[in-house]
């Protein structure tokens, strides 16, 4: 007998509705939550998968049937037909159109036992969607019923067809298929989202005739953890922490948070997480967490991006703190290795500095992994462990990891892609390579402090070539030269510059004009030192740096101030020297500054506002700089001591990230630290 009724509802509620889901993989989980709440022990899932290349989706038709209670004809109109109604607690009555996401074509097969009539029914219910039009008030909706005349097994059939993806245009992100629903995938997609209903056979889910049986995805026993977990009003929530060590390649743990949907326990969110204590030859591990705590308003209708109070702070150090445990537990030997490693005489100085801490722990996991093919601790010969450990230390602080043990380390392929895996996890690479490159600088700082304050006999060679050194670290000068190499491309103009230099700037000091430094002997051979650079800016003009170095028995007096505005006025004035797109910055430099000189910077700065600027001309867009070592030196070190201090919050946090990979559930603060695992799409 065939039935019409309106779909109850505004058209523009039922078009927010049937589409509320973040993907197609969840629409079509709701369809499974729908068979597990009506009581199914069997869910049995057909895919059509298409070989084809006219379609852009991997399927073109899916049907899923369950052994459930079905749904009686007396029912049907309440149950099917009305759109946001209270019929099931704690939902909207949607989740049986979510198949309308997946393709606009929707028809729904049950049998039941109705109580009105005592008997049996059959009902066929299509649904296109396509033909709703902006008034679906209006729209007539056809059901077909059957009276069955004897007792029937009940049973719930969706048939979705004619899939979004596979229509022709821009396919809207919601209505992708996922990859979830490939052939490859599907099955373990499943288990991650129902495990303890397969792994306790609670349920019965079938893949094209596959059983999803728990040997296919489960390795041993999962192991049950019970605590309690305790929130800052001092209450106790039970919390039943499940780990699976399941059939992967991954090599990663996943962490899933368990929330109870109307009497059905399924996944609400997914995380990547990485624990100190975890390394990938323990393989795949995926981590339930189960509690009555989750099941409030605040995890179930908030978005956890949008989390970040104290709660969740204290939460996710109980995760951490729980995870960490039982991998540490589970791994004795990657500890009894680190106790090893960490006293072999061979074991890397340069991880005492405190924002080493990220190389080191991740040293620590490459050396664990490189052990399976080398065995170096059980070598004698220390020089072989200290040349691969200093490799791997300098790989790392190079930034370049996997390039040099794909390379030079030659590892087994199983170990590459070990490695790899724990690359990928992490960011680590590029917070490693800047922490060694503040720790070489503030290296380089106290090596220069030495080569001009020192004992400059025992650096005499050093402080002879000293132009050459300070040509590969320019960044002293400012942060617009942080890796800026030496270049020079124009040889007429440096040849002209040079030669000013030498007119102008080629003078010794003497006692007459108050600029001899006193109580430095033996160092007659030493001269003035003087070099040239250039540089192209953002703007495409071209900046000409000219660096005098002073040799350690001159001070910085009034007659080099003299020469270097002599200097200076003439390259404003040389016709040779170009104008255009051109500036010049000349920087005089050395150990000391007399108060006559001192007096005059004071003056400059007040004017201009500016450390270390003595003097600009219009004319040829020139400044001129003139500085102390000493004060330079204290500069950087002012520079680099923040961004150590700095680095060593970021080692700290980074270190979390890499044993927690975003470090501990939930905290909109520390978002970065938290991988939210998004659905991927078919394109």
């Amino acid at each position: 007998m065939k039935h019409t009724r309106q779909l109850s509802t505004h058209s523009r509620v039922v078009k927010e509705l049937l589409t509320r889901y973040k993907d197609t993989f969840t629409a079509f989980c709701e369809l499974l939550n729908n068979s597990l709440q009506a009581k199914a022990t069997r869910i049995d899932l057909t895919i059509d998968y298409t070989g084809n290349g006219i379609q852009k989706a991997p399927m073109t038709r899916i049907e899923l049937t369950d052994n459930g209670m079905g749904v009686a004809a007396s029912e049907f109109e309440d149950k099917i037909l009305l759109i946001g109604t209270n019929v099931k607690k704690d939902g909207q009555g949607v989740g049986r159109f979510g198949a309308l996401q997946i393709g606009e074509k929707m028809t729904i097969d049950t049998v039941a036992f109705d109580p009105v009539g005592a008997h049996y029914t059959r009902l066929h219910f299509p649904l296109d969607s396509s033909t709703i039009s902006s008034t679906l008030s209006k729209v007539n909706l056809e059901y077909d019923v059957e009276v069955m005349k004897k007792k029937a097994n009940s049973y719930y059939k969706v048939t979705i067809e004619k899939l979004h993806h596979n229509r022709q245009g821009k396919i809207p992100l919601r209505n992708r298929i996922s990859e979830k629903f490939s052939s490859d995938a599907i099955q373990q997609s499943i288990f991650e989202k129902y495990p303890l209903q397969i792994f306790h056979r609670e349920v019965q889910f079938t893949v094209n005739g596959a059983v999803l049986d728990p040997s296919d995805f489960v390795i041993g026993t999962p192991a049950l953890k019970k605590t309690m977990y305790v929130d800052l009003k001092g209450t106790e929530h039970a919390f039943d922490i499940h780990f699976y060590q399941v059939k992967s390649a991954l090599h990663k743990v996943k962490i899933f948070f368990y929330i109870d949907h109307a009497g059905i326990k399924s996944v609400a969110h997914e995380f990547t997480y990485s624990s100190d204590w975890y390394t990938p030859d323990l393989g795949t591990w995926f981590i339930y967490l189960d509690s009555s705590f989750f099941n409030s308003g605040l995890f179930r209708n908030i978005d956890l991006d949008s989390l970040g109070d104290e709660e969740i702070r204290n939460l996710k150090e109980f995760i951490k703190d729980t995870v960490n445990d039982f991998f540490k537990a589970n791994n004795k030997r990657f500890e009894k290795f680190i106790a090893g490693l960490e006293k072999d005489s061979a074991y890397p100085a340069s991880f005492d500095s405190p924002i080493a801490q990220s190389r080191e722990l991740l040293f620590q996991k490459i050396a664990y992994i490189v052990e399976d093919d080398y065995k170096l601790l059980d070598q004698k010969n220390e020089k072989i462990r200290g040349l691969f450990y200093s490799l791997i230390d300098k790989a790392l602080a190079n930034g370049h990891v996997e390039e040099v043990f794909a390379k030079v380390a030659g590892l087994s392929d199983v170990n590459m892609q070990k490695f790899h895996q724990l690359l990928q996890q992490t960011e680590l690479e590029n917070i490693i390579a800047f922490s060694s490159a503040v720790a070489a600088k503030l290296s380089f700082i106290d090596f220069l402090y030495e080569l001009t304050y020192g004992d400059v006999a025992g650096v005499l060679l050093e402080r002879s070539q000293l132009h050459k050194i300070i040509e590969r670290e320019l960044w002293l000068f400012g942060e617009a030269y942080n890796g800026c190499p030496h270049l020079w491309s124009d040889r007429k103009i440096g040849n002209i510059l040079e030669e000013l230099r030498n007119k102008y700037l080629n003078y010794q000091p003497s006692k007459e004009d108050e600029n001899l430094v006193p109580d430095v002997e033996g160092l007659d051979n030493i001269t003035d030192l003087f070099f040239f650079n250039e540089k192209v800016l953002d703007n495409e003009d071209r900046e000409i740096m000219v660096v005098e170095l002073k040799s350690p028995r001159c001070a910085i007096g009034k007659k080099e101030l003299q020469q270097i505005d002599e200097y200076a006025f003439t390259v404003e004035n040389y016709p040779g020297l170009p104008r255009e797109n051109t500036r010049y910055k000349f920087i005089l430099v050395s150990s000391r500054l007399t108060p006559y000189t001192k007096s005059k910077m004071k003056s400059s700065r007040e004017k201009y506002k500016v450390p270390f600027l003595y003097d600009r001309k219009a004319e040829k867009n020139i400044e001129v700089w003139v500085v102390e070592w000493g004060e330079l030196i204290e500069l950087n070190k002012r520079k680099l001591g923040y961004l150590s201090s700095r680095l060593e919050v970021k080692n700290r946090s980074v270190k979390e990230k890499f044993e927690a990979e975003y470090g501990n559930i939930i905290n909109e603060k520390v978002a970065a630290r938290l991988t939210r695992n998004k659905s991927s799409l078919t394109v």
